[in-house]
């Protein structure tokens, strides 16, 4: 009988699995972990995560081991990190082979080669729309510009059909270990703000109950273009960025949602923007897996372009940033949303990290390292190439784009309602 080990990260979730269904056909039983992985999840290495993602990470783990055990199989829970904890627990399951998702980031792929090293590790791309293997180009030729990207892409390229759920999981193990608590991660439970629109619930149900809500029942999905930069209310955004950060929602599916709405109702550019902004995420993937530590250099992928010169009272302006505290109003309420709620707009997340960066003079990377603590959707890949690409040592063609945000105020919040909604601090 053959066995297997199959590792979860983020994929928490079992339709459109590649890597999952992969490890099945390979296996007459396979048992499935997920790792808590110390790096991020340690008590020891604070500033990692902080409670909105931790707390989604572990509803979504809740609702992957429900779907898991409905299909006959048992969900484990390991502490620790993956080149001590998987070989260790393969032995003690009989398990010949280590099976993951491939990741896009630098320090996920470290981590993929040195377990590699000590294990039999096989690993299935799904994470991305569209496929590496689909594209003509090699990973590492991919253009440098997003719009060079697209157009790539749109030539050549075709998402891969959306895979279903395994009918059956054979585990050897016949028990799900217990879900850790917040509390054990000496992490808070996250308090809800009231003026928060918008609750997101970890997991893969939750996620196709939002593409359910959003885009067909409400049918917002038809006029996305004009809502995209909103600040109040839930409906202006998808919001389908954290499930598709932990895995819950495969890209692909939200793809052909998007294309059995348009042959339903109708195909328009709102249509077509969603598919868009799925390519840019897509984009930051390779960018990552092309440049690897790259996109957490100071300089990025222009250290020919001169440093910025960095503001002596860093340390003071930083804290006054984070907090809501800076001498801009429209920056405050922003970031006073993103910690209380552990989300923020696309329009307020440009506007905060030019301030950052232009106006306040910090490095690009304490901003960036600020939203993976706090953001709920962090993506290294998404995260990091967005502030790469902000600071002028990215992808973008223009080094140096600045946004007026007195303009950019005046513009998406005319009637100061987010402004007054936010500024103010409850969280005491």
């Amino acid at each position: 009988m053959k066995r297997g080990l199959f590792c979860f990260r983020q994929d928490l979730r079992l339709h459109d699995h590649p890597a999952l269904l992969n490890a099945l056909a390979e296996n007459d039983q396979l048992d499935l972990v997920y790792l808590f992985e110390d790096r991020v999840w340690c008590s020891q290495t604070p500033g990692r995560m902080a409670s909105h993602r931790a707390q989604f990470i572990l509803e979504s783990l809740q609702s992957l081991k429900k779907n898991i055990e409905k299909k006959g199989g048992a969900l484990l829970f390991a502490r620790g990190t993956a080149t001590e904890v998987l070989p260790r627990l393969m032995q003690k399951l009989g398990a010949d082979c280590c099976y993951m998702q491939a990741h896009s980031a630098h320090e996920e792929k470290g981590e993929e080669y040195k377990l590699g090293r000590l294990v039999n590790l096989k690993l299935v791309e799904g994470s991305t729309l569209i496929h590496p293997d689909d594209f003509s180009t090699p990973v590492k030729s991919f253009p440098e510009t997003f719009t060079k990207f697209r157009k790539l892409v749109e030539k050549e390229c075709k998402p891969r059909t959306p895979l279903p759920p395994p009918p059956l999981l054979r585990c050897s193990v016949k028990y799900s270990d217990t879900l850790p608590k917040i509390t054990q991660f000496s992490l808070k439970k996250t308090v809800w703000d009231h003026r928060c629109p918008f609750h997101f619930e970890g997991g893969e149900d939750a996620a196709k109950q939002r593409i359910i809500s959003w885009m067909w029942k409400d049918d917002w999905l038809r006029k996305y273009k004009e809502t995209r930069n909103g600040l109040l209310g839930s409906l202006f955004s998808s919001r389908f960025s954290p499930w598709l950060a932990q895995g819950c929602l495969s890209p692909r599916l939200i793809y052909e949602q998007i294309k059995e709405y348009e042959s339903e109702r109708e195909a328009n550019e709102s249509t077509y923007w969603l598919i868009f902004e799925l390519l840019w995420r897509d984009f930051f993937h390779f960018l990552a897996r092309t440049h690897g530590p790259l996109i957490f250099l100071e300089r990025g992928l222009h250290p020919e372009r001169p440093p910025r010169p960095q503001n002596l009272d860093h340390k003071n302006l930083f804290d006054f940033w984070k907090k809501g505290r800076t001498k801009d109003t429209f920056v405050n309420a922003n970031m006073n949303e993103l910690r209380l709620t552990g989300w923020m707009s696309n329009r307020g997340r440009q506007n905060v990290a030019s301030y950052l960066i232009h106006e306040l003079g910090l490095d690009w990377r304490l901003g960036a390292q600020w939203f993976e603590a706090q953001l709920t959707d962090y993506d290294p890949c998404s995260n990091y190439g967005n502030w790469l690409y902000l600071s002028g040592y990215g992808s973008d063609p223009q080094p140096n784009r600045v946004f007026n945000l007195s303009k950019q105020a005046e513009i998406y919040d005319p009637k100061f309602a987010y402004r007054k909604l936010w500024t103010e601090d409850r969280s005491n």
